[in-house]
């Protein structure tokens, strides 16, 4: 860094006093950084080793910046939790210190309330149930609202992706309130021989693959399709994720033909759960997991569910270096008991509270990396769930509780670290992705999307406060505790106490 380290005039005079209680915020000044000075110096100089590339030259005075944070806890994914002052211009974090360094164009104060990096949601569809472009317009504000400033989105069809997919760039660069992630759905043999010039002039190096699809819509794949895709991805240099929904399809076919015959129109949003038992899961975790290995192949495990799964990968993955693992918040927070009516089909569809109490044992443990919410935007309307549990569209709305979900369910209610929580929704996406430390993390050089939470702020969900398309919300008359309460996209206050501000945050397509 032009010979000087960037952290040592704030990394002497910043620790974090983590409280007792979760509702607490206490801060003391010393000179040491929680968790050791040395360990914490030499990863911080690890990182400023690769911020060159963003082109930050710590050696530069600052004078004047665009906006600056004060007072706040500032959480630095995977390293600490520091009283500092972040300092912002031309879309960069430029700056931490805890000294006023310079003249701020606006300066924020977040005394008492958490700073974080922007949230990165890695599991999002839009555009199923209305057009893209009013999705990209009307969900992304919302995620905005939530705290969630880059989004990994799902696009499928059958037909090539270089038909398809320019149209969707120009979409999201003009429209999207959020940067979008893209991955790619690869459903057929076209799809498959084109997957290396996907990653060549489209810039898209992670894509997905249905282990079990859903009837007329998405289809299913096998094991030899699975391995023609790991193929593909090797005639490049380029580091691929490929992104699996991992059940085996026969054993879920197999569970829902019986639920039929023995409930027919009877059968309630509990029995749905049956008709994708847990096994189904646990099998192609480990048929994948064997797949990864035996081809040196990445690959991404979205939406795990159940325990059994979290307790063979809790044997597998010490072992293999392959294996990353997604859970969502709904399925952190909800299971098949809390949900009446139909709203709540999903698939794969929510378990039991052991499950959750697994999932999250699993993310305390490092077996699940990072959290999703496999947000589908849809209405009441268009679930059509007056037409019965077989009939039922899946899918909910989730970007905007996605951060006071995990909030409340994992540092309030369940006393976990919130240094911990926060690597999982954005250091470990951005790295899984491809994209730290440009986003994922609050630092030098990379691009200031940031969060203020107030970890005390409790609220009732309603969906018309959540400025999503949809009109509903899983959470509708629940308490949530630790609401986002500022959102900066791009250096820019883009949302504020729940409300976009201006013209909300200015998104753009990220390449690989």
């Amino acid at each position: 860094m032009s010979g000087r380290d960037i952290y040592s005039d704030y990394i002497k005079k910043a620790r974090y006093v983590k409280p007792d209680s979760p509702k607490e915020c206490s801060i003391a000044v010393s000179d040491t950084v929680s968790g050791g000075y040395g360990q914490q110096m030499e990863l911080l100089q690890q990182i400023s080793k690769k911020l060159d590339s963003f082109g930050y030259h710590g050696d530069k005075p600052l004078k004047t910046v665009d906006l600056a944070i004060h007072g706040g806890d500032v959480v630095i994914p995977g390293h600490g939790i520091l009283k500092t002052n972040v300092y912002i211009s031309n879309g960069k974090v430029v700056a931490l210190s805890s000294d006023v360094l310079a003249e701020a164009g606006e300066v924020i104060d977040a005394t008492g309330k958490y700073v974080l990096p922007g949230i990165i949601d890695p599991h999002v569809h839009l555009g199923l149930f209305a057009p893209l472009e009013t999705e990209l317009d009307t969900e992304t504000g919302s995620a905005l609202i939530g705290g969630v400033t880059t989004i990994g989105c799902y696009f499928g069809g059958d037909k090539s992706h270089f038909k398809s997919f320019p149209g969707i760039e120009e979409k999201i660069n003009l429209l999207s309130h959020t940067d979008v992630l893209p991955h790619l759905v690869i459903s057929t043999e076209m799809q498959v021989k084109e997957i290396a010039d996907y990653i060549n002039y489209l810039g898209i190096t992670s894509f997905k693959l249905y282990m079990n699809g859903i009837p007329g819509l998405i289809p299913s794949v096998g094991d030899d399709f699975i391995l023609d895709v790991f193929n593909q991805t090797k005639k490049v240099p380029n580091d691929c994720m490929i992104c699996v929904h991992a059940e085996n399809s026969l054993l879920v076919r197999r569970a829902e033909r019986l639920e039929k015959e023995r409930l027919g129109e009877d059968a309630t949003i509990r029995d749905w759960s049956n008709t994708h038992p847990a096994m189904a899961e646990e099998e192609a975790v480990i048929r994948l997991s064997y797949l990864a290995e035996k081809t040196n192949t990445p690959v991404y495990f979205v939406h795990l569910s159940t325990a059994g799964a979290v307790e063979r990968l809790r044997k597998l993955k010490p072992f293999n270096k392959y294996i990353h693992v997604e859970t969502t918040s709904p399925y952190l927070s909800l299971a098949r008991d809390n949900l009446t009516g139909f709203l709540g089909k999903m698939e794969p569809p929510f378990r039991d509270f052991t499950d959750i109490e697994e999932l999250w044992k699993g993310l305390e443990d490092g077996i699940v990396d990072t959290i999703g919410t496999d947000n589908v935007t849809i209405t009441v309307e268009e679930k059509s769930i007056n037409d019965g549990i077989w009939n039922a569209m899946p899918g909910y709305p989730a970007m905007a509780t996605h951060l006071p979900v995990l909030m409340s369910e994992g540092v309030v209610k369940r006393g976990m670290d919130i240094e911990k929580l926060v690597t999982a929704i954005t250091k470990n996406p951005a790295s899984i992705f491809g994209v730290y430390p440009r986003k994922g993390t609050i630092l030098p050089g990379s691009d200031a999307d940031i969060v203020i939470i107030d970890l005390q702020l409790s609220k009732e969900v309603k969906a018309e406060d959540l400025q999503s398309r949809s009109d509903f919300s899983l959470y509708d008359g629940k308490r949530l505790q630790g609401w986002p309460v500022l959102t900066i996209k791009g250096g820019k206050v883009a949302a504020r106490d729940g409300r976009i501000v201006g013209h909300g945050g200015k998104g753009t397509l990220i390449k690989r």
